[in-house]
């Protein structure tokens, strides 16, 4: 455990796991065997996300991490041994080039790790230094001379590929006043635990709802719902496993913890969320528009319990809420997110204070909502 009470060695092992979109095997595996411990009942759907049921009464809360990450599939070999591939998931291609990659083969156990490939700059023509080098055009460089060598290998056409970034954790002393809504609030320093790593979108949301669950078991607390816990799979690809999960369950509630964009870097200005001030609350994304009252209820829940806060807005993109809040009659849905800097890349960044706001705001979630409570988001 670390000094905020989080199990930050479970967060690098879910990170530095091997699981894009459709092939999450080994980071599910994690998620399981941790959650198993915590849970009544394990379910699955057939879409391979996990399900961690607390609590066999009241209205079902469903509370949804993404455990695929963005990746990478081989869809040919070159005679030379270069191989092409195509994304899983949303890149810009301009974060590629020259940045490692590990491909599991589908033959042999050993991981293959390669090189996204890039002329070096003596040979460029000045037309060539300004053009935009699309990821049809890039191959990765196992260090194969033919396609013999790597067919030796193990690879084959359909393979998958990660980045290939370990887990780290730094830690700064940050000054920032003790009320930002307060224009002459005195100044206060704290220490701050800053992590790095390739797969936070959305291995954090899976580690979020996993420490909720364990919180809630070793602390006893009480409850009068019936909570899912959900490791879902496919979200970047269209938001699959969670169709599948909330189509099994038919929840009434439903919340999804995810990765959001943090607003305080340069060219991201205008957005309101920002790493290090808090979880941030929702109030609408490309996928869904929250149920406001089920949105007033969580925001009372943070400012009555002082966890820290922040509102967020995306106008483009969404989570797995998009398809949880539209399940059978509809289910009145969330997201709660961590902001983190440099998003779909080798290298996410986030505040580990935010995150243990998001595991706080969940637990008091689930000790305050009841029937009646669920019931009253949709009542005329």
């Amino acid at each position: 455990m670390s000094d905020s009470g989080l199990d930050l060695g479970l967060l690098e092992e879910l990170c530095n796991a091997f699981g894009p979109s459709g092939f999450e095997h080994e980071a599910q595996l994690i998620a399981r065997d941790r959650g198993a411990g915590f849970a009544d009942k394990v379910l699955y759907d057939r879409m391979g996300s996990v399900i961690f049921q607390k609590g066999d009464k009241g209205p079902k809360i469903m509370i949804a991490g993404h455990v695929d990450e963005i990746g990478f599939v081989v869809t040919d070999i070159d005679k030379k041994g270069f191989l092409k591939f195509h994304r899983l998931g949303g890149w810009w291609d301009q974060t590629l080039l020259t940045q490692e990659v590990v491909i599991r083969p589908s033959e042999g156990d050993e991981k293959i790790v390669g090189i996204i490939g890039a002329p070096p700059p003596h040979v460029l023509t000045p037309e060539m230094r300004n053009k935009v080098l699309t990821m049809d055009k890039m191959y990765i460089d196992i260090g194969c001379t033919s396609a013999d060598e790597v067919r030796e290998l193990g690879i084959r056409v359909g393979d998958p590929a990660v980045p290939y970034s370990k887990f780290r954790t730094m830690r700064r002393k940050r000054k920032e006043k003790k009320n930002p809504d307060e224009e002459d609030s005195e100044e206060i320093e704290r220490d701050v635990t800053v992590a790095v790593a390739k797969a936070f979108d959305d291995r954090i949301g899976v580690f979020i709802v996993l420490e909720a669950l364990r919180r809630i078991t070793e602390e006893n607390i009480d409850h009068p719902n019936t909570v899912y816990f959900v490791s879902t799979t496919q979200e970047e690809v269209g938001l699959r496993g969670a169709r599948t999960a909330a189509q099994m369950l038919q929840p009434d509630i439903g919340f999804a913890v995810d990765v959001d964009i943090s607003g305080d870097v340069p060219g991201a200005e205008g957005l309101v969320q920002k790493m290090g001030k808090g979880v941030s609350i929702s109030a609408g994304d490309g996928s869904m528009i929250p149920n406001p009252r089920l949105r007033r209820f969580v925001l009372d829940l943070a400012e009555k319990n002082e966890i820290r806060h922040q509102p967020a807005f995306l106008k483009r993109g969404g989570t797995d809420a998009g398809v949880i809040h539209i399940t059978g009659m509809g289910a009145p849905s969330l997201f709660l997110g961590v902001p983190t800097r440099h998003i779909h890349s080798h290298h996410g960044m986030l505040d580990i204070s935010d995150v243990e706001s998001a595991v706080d705001l969940l637990v008091e979630i689930i000790r305050n909502l009841d029937e009646d409570t669920a019931k009253s988001f949709t009542q005329l």
